[in-house]
């Protein structure tokens, strides 16, 4: 598990294997594979590098799903600015 903050301080933990994506909406939103949304303080790419210690840590266990919702996120925040600049355009 993951230590998190809500926006009121609060701290609590995640489940890393429930994490389906993580995104920044300008907020960072993480959603559960149960379609449950949690708003965070933290940035993507914090929750990121606490996903990616969870694995290392606990050894045995690949980190490429998580490689891979790095990789996610990236092509969703390039597609985003790609279409808020095809917006400016028009």
């Amino acid at each position: 598990m993951i230590e998190l903050t809500r926006f009121d301080g609060t701290h609590f933990y995640v489940n890393v294997e429930f994490i389906e994506f993580v995104e920044t909406t300008p907020d960072t939103m993480v959603s559960l594979i149960d379609h449950k949304r949690l708003l965070v303080r933290e940035t993507a790419q914090e929750i990121v590098a606490r996903m990616l210690e969870y694995h290392r840590q606990i050894g045995g266990r690949s980190a490429a799903g998580v490689v891979s919702l790095v990789q996610r996120m990236q092509e969703r925040q390039a597609a985003d600015l790609a279409e808020r600049d095809q917006g400016m355009e028009d």
